[in-house]
């Protein structure tokens, strides 16, 4: 089974609701929600298309609106990079960044309108999509780190 259709069978099946429920909510019969779940059927199909799409076109506006939908933050895993002395600059960009942030908060409580909810997210989202950069490099230097001890 692959990810997608592992993902969709296990949505369906291990959600909070049942199939019957679903059945309910989309309009659908038991055996159309079932189906859904299959590998050859049009919906994990078209959830591939859609995953081949975002990757060739390089644009995720699919996936945000989707995970926004759902309560959940998309956010692309920037590339860091990787030699020490690009490392010093990463240090004090995000340092630098996180200043921004909270002042962009603090105005934020302080007045809160538009033009500072937009900046805010804007801040916000920077500063989630540098922290998962850093995530990612700090994993990658520990996985070297750890295979040149062993």
């Amino acid at each position: 089974m692959d990810p997608i259709q592992k993902a969709v069978y296990d949505t369906i099946h291990k959600g909070k609701r049942s199939v019957i429920d679903l059945a309910d909510l989309y309009g659908l019969t038991e055996n159309s929600v079932y189906k859904m779940g299959l590998e050859d059927s049009q919906f994990v199909k078209a959830l591939r298309r859609v995953g081949s799409l975002i990757q060739i076109q390089g644009k995720s506006d699919i996936l945000k609106v989707l995970n926004s939908r759902a309560g959940y933050l998309s956010v692309k895993i920037p590339r860091v990079p990787i030699n020490k002395e690009d490392e010093n600059v990463v240090v004090a960009d995000y340092q630098r960044l996180a200043n921004e942030t909270v002042d962009a908060l603090m105005q934020f409580f302080t007045d809160p309108g538009l033009k500072q909810h937009n900046h805010l997210v804007g801040q916000l989202t920077s500063i989630t999509e540098m922290s998962m950069g850093i995530k990612k490099r700090v994993e990658m230097g520990n996985q070297l780190e750890l295979l040149e001890r062993a």
